[in-house]
């Protein structure tokens, strides 16, 4: 019997025609296969047809090809394993190969986009309109950083839950999709979501079991901070210790001239060791290559200048009605008494309470010493003209608290409208000098003179001592008046009291033009809100037939989307923008997008701190696209309606990408100049330490940067008084949001970080002399510190009481959010504790995603 090897080469010319047929088969079919299904396929094709070929002499080459087939798929289906399918992560707790990453990758697309298209789906047709989906519903770890640690975590957290025996049933699942449709998710809508989705039923359980269980595990697994009174105690000095220093900057960037160019080696062997390390991610300042996350979002806005011009003009009708209508609230002027007894709101005197007659009590202070001799004002009085002269005047000033019962009504009424100036009223009485109620004594004659007689023999006897225990010189002139013209010097000071006032503001054009600017940012807020709500509910309706068609209908491509949005733009006067795609501190840095600074409006004011833009684009699922939100900038006043359109995660970037080798070069240079800026900064120190008590300038003249003579001067400059942390609302839109914690911006320092900050304040006392980086190591500085309050264990010891005193839990305490950060921290610890547990090692390759940039 011939051997195959024989059979074939005299068959071969029979042979060619079929393998030429399977060639172009293969050439056409299997190119549009996916690289794991080519195994199997290829066995099938060339193993059956050999099988054939031996069994064709024989008779029964029908039945060898069958069996040529069933064995080149077997064999190709145990080849497959070894293709495209390479690990990339390795850890103690199991491997996850590309296949199996991809599948998780899914699995959670899925997931998010069930939560999401369910929850719309439970929905009424109003409800619709204003429907956000539960944040708390969707899944993911949004204090890792990357997708692929949101992967592995999940991957490692789901280990621990079976290490836990835990068990999540059907029941459990239903129960979460009940409690975020709030039981209104019907069985027909949850049919219909798995269709759109292409999964079933079963399947949809599946998946949610495995998230659910990793989330369950987190919860069990993940630490919860119990902050100690004395970590509170270091939040406390964070805000109240405050420094002042005197600084000299060395820039890093002129130290690299003294820095060579890097070698092609040097710089192959630095991408290797940071290409996939984000910068800052080892420390601040620390090297990376690796591109952070992009965004691309589309967006409708409202513009307050645009819209403005689109409401109509405020008539002269229109503020004359508004100015009748609102003159009692907001245009009273503040009354002037008519009756001189009557204090002018928030005038210097006591308060009167229920007894006016004692009110003037206070202004003479000693007829208490002068109770001894209350016969001598009635003997002057029998007999002697000459010494009643001096009473005369006392008297007519001590009418005035018998006639103050009659101007009691008004006084009440006047206090009742400004009784927040009662307390400031008895302190000022103290500061008064006692010849100011003289003048108002003098204006009180008139009222006063219908009493004059019952008061003459009540009070006169309380005042005659005061002449003479003063030089006789003054009161002698005040005396003579009052005797030689009583009557006459009533009217004199009736001619110096101000006019009366208007009860209202005039409306004269200032006033119109108040109120026309008023009305006009009324109308214009307004129409610019309903315009956004109107923007947001389409794009809620086109976000729907994105994300969830109806049966038989495809979803509106990326550019059909685009042309409806600008042609709604158009129509309702809006402007349309779509970004490229970015990070986020270019869109924080960005003048042409109002995104970075823009925040979810907050209906209600005493909810917590809305989210910003930023953080609802980074901090969603990356699946989660054509979701749309709602923001206001408080710079501009702008209302924007947007969604994310697109979402790429870090990326290792390519060597041979020239804007990467130049990245390259430049933190090479970095990172070799930083430590001659360093070594120069001890060298100042030096100098201005053996100075000892000169200030920094003298100590460093003639001194520059490099310590070359060539080299720029040095120059120093003295700091304003600042704190390691203050609270900011910059362009928090609602005013009863939480204080956010952030570090001082100091003036004399370009990005002072908590690095130098824990050098200035934790490592360095009043007169110490040092050297400090800024956030990201770009500037070494020598700092010396000329004042700290406090800087005396006394004045340490005052701040603890007040400490002790300070209620560190009220509602706006910035102490709050500094120790929700230190549980993110924490947490941040943990996972990666948790990462080291299971000695992770990843091994990702390069990932290339083309990214289209819209041109605007």
């Amino acid at each position: 019997m011939a051997s195959p090897l024989e059979l074939f080469r005299k068959n071969q010319k029979v042979l060619m025609v079929p393998l030429t047929i399977l060639a172009m088969f293969a050439f056409i079919v299997l190119g549009q296969m996916n690289a794991d299904q080519v195994p199997p396929i290829l066995g099938m094709l060339f193993v059956g047809p050999l099988f054939w070929f031996l069994g064709k002499d024989r008779g029964k080459g029908k039945e060898f090809a069958a069996v040529g087939v069933v064995v080149g798929f077997l064999l190709g289906y145990m080849y497959m394993p070894r293709m495209g399918t390479a690990n990339v992560v390795t850890s103690t707790a199991g491997e996850i190969d590309q296949q199996q990453y991809q599948i998780m990758l899914q699995n959670r697309q899925i997931a998010n986009q069930f939560v999401a298209q369910s929850y719309f789906a439970s929905l009424t047709e109003e409800e619709m309109q204003s429907a956000r989906v539960p944040q708390g519903a969707l899944f993911g770890f949004p204090f890792v950083q990357s997708t692929e640690d949101d992967m592995i975590l999940e991957f490692l957290l789901r280990k621990e839950a079976d290490q836990m025996q835990l068990v999540v049933s059907d029941d459990a699942v239903s129960n979460y999709i009940s409690r975020y449709t709030n039981n209104k998710l019907s069985q027909d809508a949850f049919k219909r979501v798995c269709q759109q989705l292409g999964v079933t039923q079963g399947r949809i359980y599946e998946i949610l079991r495995d998230q659910l269980k990793a989330r369950l595990a987190f919860q069990l697994k993940s630490p919860e901070v119990s902050l100690t009174p004395d970590q509170y105690w270091n939040f406390y000095q964070k805000f109240n210790v405050r420094e002042e220093l005197e600084v000299a900057a060395l820039p890093v960037e002129d130290f690299k001239k003294e820095i060579a160019e890097p070698t092609e080696a040097e710089m192959k062997a630095f991408y290797e060791n940071y290409k996939a390390v984000m910068p800052n991610e080892k420390g601040p300042g620390a090297p990376g290559l690796l591109q952070p996350p992009k965004v691309k979002v589309e967006y409708l806005l409202a513009d307050y200048e645009e819209t403005e011009k689109q409401v109509k003009a405020v008539t002269e009708a229109e503020i004359k009605a508004f100015y009748e209508e609102n003159k009692e609230t907001l245009y009273k002027n503040n009354p002037i008494p008519n009756d001189p007894n009557m204090n002018f709101p928030g005038a210097p005197v006591a308060p009167q309470g229920d007894q006016p007659v004692e009110a003037p009590k206070p202004v003479a202070p000693k007829p208490a010493a002068e109770e001894k001799a209350p016969a001598k004002p009635e003997a002057p009085k029998a007999g002697s003209a000459e010494k009643a002269k001096t009473p005369a005047p006392k008297a007519e000033e001590k009418l005035k608290p018998e006639a103050k019962p009659e101007a009691e009504k008004p006084k009440t009424e006047s206090k009742d409208k400004t009784s927040a100036l009662d307390s400031n009223q008895t302190i000022f009485v103290a500061l008064l000098d006692e010849k100011q109620p003289a003048k108002k004594e003098s204006a009180a004659k008139e009222p006063a003179k219908k009493e004059t007689a019952p008061a003459a023999e009540t009070k006169p006897a309380d005042k005659p001592a005061k002449p003479a225990a003063k030089p006789e010189s003054k009161p002698a002139q005040p005396a003579e008046k009052p005797a030689d013209k009583p009557a006459d010097s009533q009217p004199e000071s009736a001619t110096t009291a101000a006019p009366p006032l208007e009860p209202y503001r005039p409306l004269n054009d200032e006033l119109k033009s108040e109120i026309r600017d008023q009305l006009l940012r009324e109308r214009t807020l307004e129409l610019m809100q309903q315009k956004n709500n109107a923007a947001a509910t389409f794009m809620n309706d086109l976000s729907y037939k994105i994300n969830s068609p109806a049966t038989g209908e495809n979803p509106p491509t990326p550019k059909e989307i685009t042309e409806q949005l600008k042609s709604y733009a158009a129509k309702n006067k809006l402007v349309y923008n779509i970004t490229p795609m970015m990070t986020a501190r270019e869109l924080m840095e960005s003048e042409k997008y109002p995104l970075g600074t823009a925040r979810e409006p907050t209906l209600n004011e005493f909810t917590a701190q809305p989210r910003t833009v930023l953080e609802q684009l980074f901090g969603t699922p990356m699946d989660q696209l054509y979701t749309t939100f709602e923001a206001e900038d408080s710079f501009s006043s702008a209302l924007i309606s947007y969604w994310k359109v697109a979402h790429t995660d870090t990326m290792v970037p390519k060597f041979d990408d020239p804007e990467i080798k130049q990245e390259i070069i430049a933190q090479i240079k970095t990172e070799k100049a930083r430590p001659l800026a360093q070594k120069r900064a001890e060298e100042l120190k030096a100098l201005i330490t053996k100075a000892k008590d000169e200030d920094m300038q003298t100590a460093l003249k003639g001194q520059t940067i490099t310590g070359k003579k060539e080299g720029t001067e040095l120059l120093t400059q003295t700091t304003e008084s600042f704190s390691w942390m203050r609270t900011s609302t910059a362009g928090a839109s609602n005013p009863f949001a939480f204080p956010r914690p952030e570090l001082s911006t100091i003036s004399a320092i370009d990005g002072a970080g908590n690095d130098f900050m824990e050098q200035v304040f934790d490592n360095m006392q009043e007169g110490d002399v040092g050297v400090a980086l800024n956030a990201d190591k770009s500037i070494c500085y020598v700092v010396k510190v000329i004042n700290r309050i406090p800087s005396t264990p006394g004045g340490q010891t005052a701040m603890y009481q007040e400490f002790l005193k300070t209620d560190l839990f009220f509602f706006f305490s910035p102490y709050l959010p500094m120790a929700q950060q230190e549980q993110v921290q924490t947490i941040q610890n943990w996972g990666k504790d948790l990462l080291a547990k299971y000695n992770v090692q990843k091994h990702f390759e390069t990932m290339d995603q083309e990214v289209e940039v819209v041109q605007e």
